[in-house]
């Protein structure tokens, strides 16, 4: 996707939280999951972690990216290499990916199995495109996991990638 902004000559700015406000991000609640010190991560919007749940020394996690485009660009453009920074880790193979809108905005989601570190690691990834008055920004949303974990917490996953809410009610 990087390369994509880049040929275009656009950056993406890291937007915090209470930005998200403004187009109406609300993150599920992941019941034995704790909120990461912002500080720890400057560059994301959110990160989550179940350090009860860690697997030779691996933390599951949940990750928002949210970056601001300093101008705009077609969403299906910007949306044609989603499946690319998952297929990109080493050794990765698809679960499942699929094109469909996301609370009826552009979207792609993606799933996979990869190796990091002498672990097998599971990540379920949605990719968002939001244009909220006259911005547009990519809501990156993440959960990696150890695979052998991923009987246990599926759930996690499933409810922080497809239950985030985008858009006022």
């Amino acid at each position: 996707m990087q390369s994509v902004l880049q040929q275009q000559r656009i950056e993406l700015v890291p937007v915090h939280l209470d930005e998200c406000d403004r187009f109406g991000l609300e993150l599920p609640a992941l019941p034995g999951w704790d909120l990461v010190p912002a500080h720890l991560f400057p560059h994301a919007t959110a990160v989550l972690c179940t350090p009860a749940d860690a697997v030779d020394g691996f933390v599951p996690n949940a990750a928002v990216l949210t970056g601001k485009l300093t101008r705009s660009l077609d969403p299906q453009t910007l949306l044609a290499c989603g499946f690319g920074d998952s297929r990109a880790l080493p050794q990765w193979i698809d679960v499942s990916y699929d094109r469909d809108p996301f609370c009826g905005l552009p979207s792609v989601s993606i799933a996979g199995r990869y190796e990091w570190d002498g672990r097998t690691l599971f990540a379920r990834t949605r990719y968002v495109v939001v244009h909220h008055i006259v911005d547009q920004y990519l809501v990156q949303l993440t959960v990696t996991l150890p695979d052998q974990m991923r009987s246990r917490l599926h759930w996690a996953a499933d409810v922080f990638v497809d239950e985030v809410r985008i858009g006022h009610r």
